[in-house]
This record gives C-alpha cells, sequence and structure tokens, in this order.
C-alpha cells in the first residue's frame, strides 16, 4: 500500500508542478502548450500504430510469399527429374506421373509387365497421363478405355 501511496504522491507534485507552469502563463500560451502537447501525444499514438501496421503487412506479405512457395514446392516436386533417372522402377515413374495428375493409380506386376488401373471424369487427364509415361520411357503394350458411372477408366499394361 505504501508503493501505491508514493506513486500517487510523486503524480499529485508533478501535476501540481505543471499546473503552476501553465497558470505562469498568458492564456494564449497555455493553449499552445496545451494543444502542442495533445498534438505530440496523437502523433506518437498514430505513428506507433502506422509502424505495427507496416510491420503486420510485412510479415503477412511474407507469409503469403511462403504459401506460394509451398504451393509451388508441391505442384512440382512430381514434376522434377531425379538425378539418375534410370534408377527409378517402372512403377515408381508410373506413381510420380500419376501424381503430378492428381490420378490415383492400382498397379499390379506381372513379371516384366504392370497392369494399371486409372480413373478420372475428363479424358484429357488421362491423355497427358498417358503422354507422359511416353516420355518417361516407357512403352504401353495393351490399353484400355471405359467410360462407367461418370468417370472413365483407363486399364493398361505397361513394360
Amino acid at each position: 500500500m505504501k508503493a501505491l501511496d508514493t506513486i500517487q504522491n510523486k503524480f499529485d507534485l508533478w501535476f501540481e508542478q505543471i499546473s503552476e507552469k501553465l497558470d505562469r502563463l498568458a492564456p494564449r500560451e497555455r493553449i499552445m502548450v496545451i494543444v502542442m502537447v495533445i498534438f505530440l501525444i496523437v502523433a506518437g499514438i498514430g505513428s506507433a500504430l502506422w509502424y505495427m501496421h507496416r510491420a503486420a503487412e510485412n510479415q503477412q506479405k511474407r507469409v503469403n510469399d511462403l504459401k506460394d512457395l509451398v504451393v509451388w514446392m508441391q505442384s512440382n516436386a512430381v514434376t522434377m527429374k531425379p538425378q539418375d533417372e534410370m534408377a527409378m522402377t517402372s512403377s515408381d515413374k508410373i506413381q510420380r506421373i500419376a501424381q503430378s495428375q492428381g490420378l490415383s493409380v492400382a498397379s499390379q506386376q506381372t513379371g516384366s509387365q504392370l497392369q494399371i488401373v486409372a480413373q478420372h471424369q475428363n479424358y484429357a487427364v488421362l491423355a497427358n497421363f498417358l503422354t507422359q509415361m511416353a516420355q518417361m520411357g516407357l512403352s504401353i503394350d495393351k490399353m484400355e478405355l471405359a467410360k462407367s458411372e461418370g468417370q472413365i477408366k483407363l486399364t493398361a499394361t505397361v513394360h
């Protein structure tokens, strides 16, 4: 309680000193001093708020840039080629291509051949999937497209 009383007494003393000094000034000067103090307080608070706003905008811009980078990395990670592409198996190549197209592919290994089944509602996506498989060096021995329940089903034998 003593600490609170001490602080209160210091504020009262400080307020009295300011009042005495303002009383010594002419009315015109007193108004100018009060207006100037109010202006400085408002300018200080406004400046602090402005700098916090700018800092928040910069952080938001940084977050958006990082989000864009993550999206770019997710979309391009699949298409980036490994150092030694020949080290990838046919199954790995097919899964990589399917992932880049957003397809879910079921595959079954039979000897040196791989039978794959993929479904999508858009023929262009499946055609692009087949084109990318050919670009990766996979050859398609047998292929069948069938439409069922609004989806196109691709069945292919690849080696």
